[in-house]
């Protein structure tokens, strides 16, 4: 009877071990945005899809620019595309090796990019321009989900179920 009732004891820490351990393993990646100062996360985004685009509205020429990335098999942010309408100050007037320029409809395009990165920062600015996140056929306003004049890191990242108890779904 003793025995009987050590094994059940044994059995429910156990589960209890294993439902704790799943909490905290990370299993869903998501897109996510980390205050670069507290290091913790302010908004994500489950990836139910590997291609999203940033707009954002040039400081200088006021006008679109968008970025066009995808997700490789190892999880890197891979820039494939960037759509502009000028040429003069933080805009490329020509592309780099493998890559093609192109000019249609009064815009300008880079094409065929493959440019890896891990992460990017992205400012929040401070100034009523837009800067939005293109993903699955929705446009999110990231001015409405993150703090304007704060730094953020983007990246792609598995998260546990505890870890999407912190920040925002801006999905959603």
């Amino acid at each position: 009877m003793q025995n009987n009732r050590i094994l059940k004891v044994l059995l429910l820490l156990i589960l209890l071990l294993i439902c704790s351990a799943l909490f905290f393993i990370p299993y869903q990646k998501n897109f996510v945005f980390i205050n670069s100062e507290t290091n913790e996360i302010a908004a994500r985004v489950p990836v139910i899809d590997d291609r999203f685009k940033i707009r954002y509205t040039h400081s200088i020429h006021l006008s679109d620019v968008i970025e066009s990335y995808r997700l490789d098999d190892e999880g890197q942010l891979v820039m494939t595309e960037l759509e502009y309408e000028d040429f003069n100050i933080g805009m490329p007037s020509n592309a780099g090796e493998g890559e093609r320029f192109v000019e249609k409809d009064g815009k300008y395009f880079i094409e065929d990019m493959k440019r890896k990165l891990p992460e990017f920062r992205l400012l929040v600015g401070d100034v009523d321009a837009e800067l939005a996140f293109l993903f699955a056929g929705k446009e999110l306003d990231l001015k409405k989900s993150l703090e304007r004049g704060k730094i953020y890191t983007f990246r792609a990242q598995r998260l546990s179920i505890y870890q999407q108890l912190e920040g925002v779904n801006i999905y959603e």
